[in-house]
């Protein structure tokens, strides 16, 4: 196949750009939405399904609309691989692992601890596909932190050294993503649908481990809930209009661009985080906090030319 068809190998007809672009503003714009996923949690909270427990009920409803269009689709033989289940198992342990991160440490800490991916993407697409870590990347990886830095508060945020269990299992979730979207990365073979099922059915099955290992701790007191029929359709509703999307979209997307790419694009769910925050529970969002996202903006927005320039450069 030559690079010209490689470009468009796996794009959607009906979209405009080529594959590579698809790709990217699907990440983009999926890990977004992903930035929403407070919404459902806080939801579920205040009515009475705290901690592990409300993650394990909104993953746990995300696995009917994934089995509902592999079956659909007539992809359920997807299931049967290996990689789609060692993926979508990776990405459900960091999703457990970075709610808990936030739930028992400084969110900020946290928050900043999780999106050092790229730096985890950038070395895993070194050892697995020889990509070279050049000194630009190192620059745009660089500027990205220093942006969302300001961002989460400037002065205020202190160096993000792990110093507790909370602070880990930041650092642990981001790893586990960063390594999972490498490994994504040109497998036309695993399908995304199925890697999103795989990815409800590990963080459910994780997540509800955790929760009866932990029960009746800060993570896991037991639910007290009011109306069972609200707790389910809320559920089922958030899992079909908002993750299902928001996990296709970046499944899909990072198939399709650089690893260190698509982390540095995922970086869009801090921004859509703040901002649904100042919008929805006027959460501060001060001066610096915005030429942080202009920053992470800038940064992402050059690795993506860089990337242009590197495909055209192998097209010629």
């Amino acid at each position: 196949m030559n690079n010209a068809s490689q470009s468009n190998h796996g794009r959607i007809g009906w979209l405009p750009g080529d594959a590579h672009q698809q790709g990217a503003l699907s990440v983009c714009l999926s890990a977004a939405l992903w930035g929403l996923f407070w919404i459902p949690l806080r939801f579920l909270n205040d009515h009475g399904v705290p901690g592990l427990w409300s993650v394990t009920l909104v993953m746990g409803a995300l696995i009917v609309p994934a089995l509902f269009v592999l079956v659909l689709n007539k992809k359920v033989h997807s299931l049967k691989s290996g990689d789609t289940w060692f993926i979508g198992c990776a990405l459900g342990l960091s999703t457990v692992f970075y709610f808990c991160g936030i739930s028992i440490s400084d969110v900020i800490r946290v928050v900043f601890l999780f999106y050092l991916l790229p730096v985890w993407t950038t070395l895993a697409a070194r050892i697995l596909y020889k990509e070279p870590i050049t000194p630009l990347r190192m620059l745009v990886i660089v500027f990205a932190l220093l942006g969302m830095w300001l961002l989460l508060g400037g002065g205020s945020l202190s160096v993000p050294i792990p110093s507790n269990v909370g602070d880990w299992c930041g650092l642990l979730a981001g790893m586990c993503w960063g390594v999972s979207l490498a490994l994504v990365r040109g497998k036309e073979e695993v399908d995304a649908v199925g890697m999103a099922c795989t990815t409800a059915i590990g963080a459910t099955v994780i997540a509800l481990i955790a929760a009866l290992f932990l029960r009746n701790t800060e993570l896991a007191m037991m639910p007290e809930v009011d109306s069972v029929t609200l707790i389910i359709t809320a559920s089922l509703g958030f899992s079909v209009l908002l993750l299902f999307p928001a996990l296709m979209g970046q499944l899909w997307g990072a198939k399709r661009v650089a690893a260190p790419t698509a982390a540095l694009l995922t970086m869009s769910e801090i921004l859509m985080a703040t901002a649904s925050a100042y919008l929805l529970i006027g959460t501060d969002l001060n001066t610096a906090s915005m030429v942080g996202a202009a920053i992470i903006l800038v940064a992402v927005l050059t690795d993506i030319a860089m990337q242009r320039r590197e495909l055209r450069k192998n097209r010629g």
